[in-house]
């Protein structure tokens, strides 16, 4: 068998393939008719027999915001692996203020999934938050496959372990308290990746948690495993569900790989002031936390194809997360939201071997991290991180240069 560690180097080659494979393009296959497929949300009704045991059923996008109360607050939980320790720090930190609000939204992908929960139902969760990211070890997460039988598998190793990990958090006693929430109009989504289409899909949590034990713990836990299933490390996740009468078996994995965080379009649509209304609520916010840095550290690169790939797929990544946290910026400006933003410092000096080390005392720093930013205020950002994709040496006009700061620029 191979180690948890020797896994961990294995995602290194395995991360830059998807990288470049995302890279060169992957469009969805058309449909017989020419047209390509449109996006989807699977949902999951409170209010009505939706969910067909063990999967869901499509839905159309606008049932996203129905039974939502006005959003004043709304919460992005980012991707980023082992970094989600930060991010979990950062809301315990915010809590010790005492100025952390009731989110009405809380949306995660990927390690911003396994900590949303948490953050949707308030501060009294921040402890288990806390030991679901300083308390684990890799083999909690991770099993290695033998070498032999890699070739033949859809991944290096078996979730199992995280797939346990996660039933052991997400008990009755949550479900319900979750279920509670969301009859009042909060929500809770999360995002996953649709291997079929290639495209995020958004699962109602707060719906699911509604429905009978037997049907949605079940769901609940294996949609928070496939957002978190890390393709080529993990294996996607199958949910079998019913379109226009037929059951299909679709396979999701990480939700980070095509949204590294997310807010429905519906949020900021329903936080919008109506016709006559002020402005903007007094004190609404949109917050996005950020699990990481804004940009990859800098670095010489060898000449080989590793190296090569690994510090493209870096820069892919860091460069979607911070095109979506500037659209996200327009987006809450258009709802009268004020935007705050939070990650990792570019100062901090904590570089795992890779995001899927999952070293405990390197998680436990990233916590510690967290706290302090959180405590701090937290240290918000109030405008985005680039709006453009040239956001170091804008235009170069020769070979001289001058080192540019890699800071947020003001935005009115």
């Amino acid at each position: 068998m191979v180690t948890l560690r020797g896994c961990a180097r294995w995602a290194v080659f395995v991360l830059p393939v998807i990288g470049l494979a995302a890279l060169l393009g992957c469009a969805p296959a058309p449909r017989p008719d020419g047209t390509s497929p449109r996006p989807h949300r699977a949902m999951a009704s409170a209010d009505g027999p939706v969910i067909v045991p063990p999967g869901a059923v499509l839905a159309n996008p606008s049932d996203l915001d129905a039974g939502l109360r006005k959003p004043r607050h709304v919460l992005a939980l980012s991707s980023g692996g082992l970094y989600g320790a930060y991010s979990a720090g950062v809301l315990d930190g915010w809590s010790r203020t005492g100025l952390r609000p009731e989110f009405d939204v809380v949306t995660g992908t990927s390690t911003g999934a396994l900590i949303a929960p948490f953050a949707f139902l308030g501060s009294h969760y921040d402890a288990q938050s806390m030991k679901l990211y300083t308390g684990v070890r890799a083999e909690d997460i991770f099993r290695a496959r033998a070498w032999i039988t890699i070739p033949f598998r859809d991944a290096l190793a078996t979730s199992a372990p995280l797939k346990k990990l996660i039933e052991s958090q997400v008990n009755q006693d949550l479900m319900a308290a979750i279920a509670a929430e969301h009859r009042k109009g909060r929500r809770l989504y999360v995002g996953t990746t649709d291997l079929r289409t290639k495209r995020t899909v958004i699962w109602d949590m707060g719906a699911i948690a509604c429905r009978p034990p037997s049907e949605g713990s079940a769901l609940f836990r294996d949609v928070l495993l496939a957002s978190a299933s890390i393709p080529g490390v993990a294996p996607p996740v199958p949910f079998r569900i019913e379109v226009d009468g037929q059951q299909v078996t679709e396979y999701h994995t990480d939700g980070g790989i095509t949204a590294p965080l997310f807010v429905p379009p519906n949020v900021f649509m329903s936080a919008a002031p109506e016709p006559g209304e002020p402005p903007a609520f007094a004190g609404a916010g949109f917050y996005a936390i950020v699990a990481g840095k804004l940009y990859p550290d800098e670095g010489p690169v060898r000449r080989r194809i590793l190296p090569v790939l690994g510090a493209s797929t870096a820069a892919l990544l860091a460069a979607h997360c911070r095109a979506e946290l500037a659209n996200m910026y327009w987006q809450a400006r258009y709802a009268g939201m004020r935007y705050h933003m939070i990650a990792l410092s570019q100062d901090a000096h904590i570089q795992p071997d890779s995001a899927v080390s999952f070293d405990q005392d390197l998680m436990k720093r990233l916590y510690e991290e967290g706290r302090r930013d959180g405590e701090g205020g937290p240290n918000w950002l109030y405008s985005p991180p680039a709006l453009s994709p040239c956001d170091g040496d804008y235009a170069r006009g020769s070979s001289r240069l001058r080192t540019m700061p890699t800071v947020p620029i003001s935005v009115p």
